[in-house]
């Protein structure tokens, strides 16, 4: 870890991408691709502010306006946003700071009707498990 992706982290503020993200993103690009070949197009995009994602803020929470989505699943053409994704790393189970912004992000995502899948960073590279949430999302819809 650089000195700088150490001191942004120190300050609760993550850097652009990890490793782990950028293949989560692969992995998911990918399985978007095979799990749905003919249908509906998705698009992956990541670092996404809530605010982009719902039309109001319904929760009134702070949140709304400076949090982001790790990623989110957008309809290719429309751009409506389907879902999003958290990849949740050892600080969401331990860091009390981050585990009351991952309940305000689940707050309004509830509020909005909007899923909010998370992942633990260890599984951001097992495609097959990667293509399972997918398919057990776009056949309950």
């Amino acid at each position: 870890m650089t000195q700088k992706t150490a001191a942004s982290r120190a300050l609760g503020i993550k850097p652009y991408s990890t490793e782990t993200e950028a293949a989560f993103l692969e992995n998911i690009n990918h399985a978007i691709d095979n799990i749905m070949p003919e249908q509906v197009k998705y698009v992956v995009q990541r670092e996404v502010a809530i605010s982009q994602v719902f039309a109001q803020n319904l929760t009134g929470l702070d949140m709304f306006y400076s949090g982001r989505f790790d990623f989110v699943i957008y309809e290719r053409g429309n751009q409506l946003p389907v879902f999003a994704i958290e990849l949740d790393g050892k600080e969401h189970f331990d860091d009390e700071t981050v585990k009351k912004r991952d309940r305000k992000k689940m707050e309004i995502c509830r509020k909005h009707g909007f899923e909010l899948i998370r992942i633990e960073n260890s599984y951001a590279r097992r495609y097959q498990y990667i293509k399972d949430i997918l398919i057990s999302f776009f056949t309950r819809t």
